[in-house]
């Protein structure tokens, strides 16, 4: 299940901390994920909507599925 935003109730998409590998930055231009840098809060978020708002969804099962399905789909591209 895709988490919708507490803010603004837009579906998120995962939100990837660290550098990308160019999967995931193929995936942040068409919009199925987010990079969030290489600077953590803490607790650090794991989703963002489509208009910026970042927060932490506990489900990190939810998060690990969707981003994987996301990398793979641009995998094999």
């Amino acid at each position: 299940m895709i988490p919708s935003c507490p803010e603004c109730g837009a579906p998120g998409v995962p939100l990837l901390f660290g550098l990308p590998v160019p999967e995931a930055i193929d995936a942040a231009q068409d919009g199925h994920l987010a990079l969030g840098g290489c600077v953590m809060r803490d607790p650090a978020p794991n989703w963002q909507c489509p208009q910026g708002h970042q927060w932490r969804d506990d489900d990190e099962q939810a998060w690990d599925q969707r981003l994987l399905a996301v990398l793979s789909a641009h995998i094999h591209r």
